[in-house]
């Protein structure tokens, strides 16, 4: 994503991330541009800060919370396993 792309979605999320979404923004593969990502335990927040001088900052919501929401992707089971 673009930094303009990735300020969107967070602010569409209202600054609260959890799920398959906090996987998407975290992505170096999906956002090569980030050049630094931090993570205050105290406070549950990320703080993402790309090649431009941008800075990002939003909430982990819990598992659980993201799990009820839909927000995490429902894995198959390989049945060769």
């Amino acid at each position: 994503m673009y930094s303009w792309e990735l300020e969107k979605f967070i602010k569409e999320r209202h600054y609260l991330v959890g799920g398959d979404d906090l996987v998407k923004i975290l992505s170096l593969e999906e956002n090569p541009q980030l050049t630094n990502i931090t993570f205050s335990s105290e406070k549950n927040l990320y703080t993402i800060c790309d090649k431009d001088g941008n800075s990002f900052q939003f909430i982990a919501m819990p598992y659980e919370e993201a799990e009820e929401k839909g927000l995490v992707r429902k894995l198959q089971k390989d049945k060769n396993l």
